[in-house]
Parts: C-alpha cells; sequence; structure tokens
C-alpha cells in the first residue's frame, strides 16, 4: 500500500518574516521598560509622570479611532501628501497613514504608557487604587502583545492551510456540508465499509477536538489534516476497490473537516483577545476616571 498523499501546503506552517516587523519594535520596547525599571527611580514628578501617561495613553486610544474611520486620514494626513511639492513627502505622509505603521506606533505607545504609568506609581508611593490600575494596565500590555503575535502570526498560519474560510457561519456551514455528503457516499456501500466509516470516519466529522489539541496545532504548525489522512489511510489494508476507493474520498472529507477545525479556532483566537483587551482598556479608563475626580476632590 503507498503513502498517502500529500496535499500542496500541507505539513508545517512557518511564522516567515511576518514578525519581524512589528513584533521586534515592541520587543526591543519591552527590553528598553524592564531596563528602566530595573533603575527603580522615576526621573519626573508625580504630576509631571501622571501627565504624561494620560497623554500616553489618549494617544495609543486614537489608534482605535483610525482602525474604525478615515476622518483621520482625510482632515490630517492626506491634506499634507497633497499639498507637499516633493514625492518624498507625498510618500512619507502616505506611508504614515498606512494602518501598519498606526498598529507599530500604538504599540510604541502602549509600552512607554505602561512604562509612565509605573513611575507615577512609583514617584506618588500609590494607593490601593493606583495599583490595580497599574494591574489593569499590565494586562492591557500584555494582550496586547498576544495580540501582536496573534495578528502576525495566524494570518500567514491560515493561508498555509488548504481549508480556510475568513468567517465563522462559513466555517460551520462547510463541516456541516462535509457531514451531509460523508453520509450519502456510503448508502449502499458494503458492511465492512459502513464499519470503517462508523469507527473511524464519522466520530471525526462528528466530534470536537480539544482546544489544547488545536493550541498545540497552532504552536507547532501542524497540519491537524494531514495528520488524520496518515491515521486513517492504513484502514484501506484488505478493502476492495471499489470500497477504497469510497474510503479514500471520506479520508478526504474526515482531512478537509480537521482542517476547518483548525480553521474554526483561529477565528476565534483572532477575535477573543481583542475582546479581553477592549475590556480590559475599558476598565483601565474608568479607573483612570476615577483617580482624576480623587485628585481633583483631595
Amino acid at each position: 500500500m503507498s503513502a498517502p498523499p500529500q496535499h500542496p501546503g500541507a505539513g508545517r506552517m512557518t511564522l516567515g518574516p511576518a514578525l519581524r516587523g512589528p513584533l521586534g519594535v515592541l520587543l526591543a520596547l519591552v527590553g528598553i521598560a524592564l531596563v528602566a525599571l530595573a533603575v527603580g527611580k522615576s526621573p519626573l514628578q508625580d504630576w509631571t509622570s501622571g501627565l504624561v501617561t494620560l497623554v500616553l495613553m489618549g494617544l495609543a486610544a486614537f489608534y482605535a479611532v483610525r482602525r474604525r474611520t478615515l476622518r483621520v486620514s482625510l482632515f490630517l494626513l492626506r491634506p499634507v501628501a497633497g499639498r507637499a511639492r516633493t514625492s518624498l513627502v507625498r510618500r512619507t505622509a502616505v506611508e504614515l497613514d498606512r494602518l501598519r505603521t498606526w498598529r507599530v506606533a500604538h504599540l510604541v505607545i502602549g509600552v512607554l504608557w505602561a512604562l509612565a504609568l509605573w513611575w507615577h506609581v512609583d514617584a506618588s508611593r500609590g494607593s490601593w487604587l493606583e495599583m490595580l490600575l497599574l494591574a489593569l494596565c499590565l494586562g492591557v500590555l500584555l494582550t496586547g502583545i498576544f495580540g501582536v503575535i496573534v495578528q502576525y502570526w495566524l494570518p500567514r498560519s491560515m493561508l498555509s492551510i488548504i481549508e480556510r474560510e475568513v468567517r465563522v457561519r462559513d466555517v460551520e456551514a462547510r463541516r456541516s456540508a462535509i457531514f451531509v455528503e460523508a453520509e450519502e457516499k456510503i448508502l449502499g456501500g458494503s458492511d465492512r465499509l459502513v464499519d470503517a466509516y462508523v469507527a473511524d470516519i464519522r466520530p471525526q466529522l462528528q466530534g470536537e477536538p480539544t482546544r489544547v489539541r488545536l493550541f498545540e496545532h497552532t504552536l507547532r504548525g501542524s497540519d491537524p489534516g494531514a495528520l488524520l489522512r496518515g491515521q486513517l489511510w492504513r484502514r484501506l489494508e484488505g478493502m476492495q476497490a471499489a470500497d477504497a476507493a469510497i474510503f479514500r474520498e471520506l479520508i478526504d472529507l474526515a482531512e478537509q473537516k480537521g482542517r476547518l477545525d483548525l480553521n474554526l479556532y483561529h477565528l476565534e483566537l483572532s477575535v477573543g483577545w481583542l475582546l479581553a483587551h477592549n475590556a480590559l482598556v475599558i476598565g483601565t479608563a474608568l479607573l483612570v476616571a476615577l483617580h482624576l475626580l480623587a485628585v481633583a476632590y483631595y
């Protein structure tokens, strides 16, 4: 029996150069921030560090505005590009207006914001409110770092998977269609074919892999469809030619379903981190407002 065929793009999924840009900048800034924290003493006064923290928080939040509307481009950077006399200035303005540039700036400002907040707490011997604010800020920073990895890694990994969709409902529809197609293929088949389908194929089509297994596939860059094909291929031994042909088609369907499971996990992961990040940002903003009210009152 020959080895199971490998589809183009199956197997290992590499990270490629996608992480070398924004993530490299972020890691460098995190390193600088850790060195600054190791020094221990804030170079800013109490009110100065608080003002810097507030300004950096507003600048970091400005990225969300740019991501949702083009008004920032229409009223700020695009007019600069239109009035520029040299092509270099125009190209620079357009490059600065790209979302990836805004994203890198958002990461840089976020790290500096965390550092300024630490200095503010250190300079003012922070109260419990400021310590809680610092904890939320750390959560925002960690979810942001995780988001960088997800947003720059998963798209490239998803492109390495043959079966991929960009909407959850499309993945669900395709998985349902695969199960219906598999059930139809075994109609009128031999008892051995039906037994093999019920024992090996149907559990794969109806079951849901654990998130631990999907996370392992994501970290290792492995293709669940190719691994599943290798496990099922040995069932072809001893089958008649007609049954073997149908079972190969069933293996193809199970392989597609395995890749769609990973596709669905990637889609959920790409959205889930942002929900946590936004919730932490909202909580941080509320605590900042309470802190400012307390400062103004006392």
